[in-house]
């Protein structure tokens, strides 16, 4: 396979150790290795911010590119604003993509080994624009359930569970909340009903989600 340029977008707010425990080792250790890691911070202050930009550093890992953004305001009622968490961090970590494909992962979920390969493998072998595949839930209780079904829009995957081509013009957008849909099912939505993006599907578990109650 050509080494195609993967950028994985990290937004991150208050949760160092789980971007440092099972985030960062599941995007590290996957077994395709030409990416960027373009991790970004959501107005983080003071000691955290500190921890996080030493603990970043100390990776040694040229890969790794870190910014620091203007705390998003959000919304008073929590379910409007769990819609649109980290939109920011989101948006300013497509813009500084420089890979031909693009993915991202919450600070607190984790990928399989092999998510990017596969991913890449299908895009290439299909000429698709969008590729995912299926997430596996870990609820506090323990139970656990999967996610991830044709054809795409919201409800079918979880944003983990992506990888697309870089510049095709979508972005999130907080007008999500008016539509009623979280920032990234709205994303897949639009993208899906544009009839511009070609998505194919791989019945594969390749992430790992876990559910915050709060």
């Amino acid at each position: 396979m050509v080494k195609h340029l993967v950028s994985v977008v990290i937004p991150t707010y208050e949760r160092n150790d789980l971007l440092f425990s099972r985030c960062l080792p599941s995007v590290l250790a996957q077994t395709y290795q030409r990416m960027e890691i373009n991790v970004v911070s959501d107005g983080m202050r003071g000691d955290s911010l500190t921890e996080l930009a030493d603990g970043l550093e100390a990776l040694h890992d040229i890969r790794v590119r870190f910014w620091l953004i203007p705390r998003q305001e959000y919304p008073e009622d929590p379910g409007q604003k769990w819609c649109v968490l980290g939109l920011n961090a989101r948006n300013h970590g497509l813009d500084q993509a420089r890979g031909e494909w693009v993915t991202s992962l919450d600070d607190d979920d984790e990928w399989t080994p092999d998510h990017i390969e596969v991913l890449l493998g299908a895009l290439v072998s299909t000429k698709a624009d969008f590729a995912y595949g299926i997430s596996e839930y870990h609820w506090p209780d323990g139970h656990h359930q999967r996610a991830g079904k044709w054809p795409p829009g919201e409800g079918a995957f979880c944003d983990g569970a992506q990888l697309y081509k870089n510049g095709m013009g979508f972005r999130y957008d907080p007008g999500c909340i008016e539509r009623g849909l979280p920032e990234d099912g709205d994303l897949w939505t639009r993208m899906y009903q544009s009839g511009k993006v070609e998505f194919t599907f791989l019945p594969k578990v390749i992430h790992h989600y876990y559910p915050n109650p709060r």
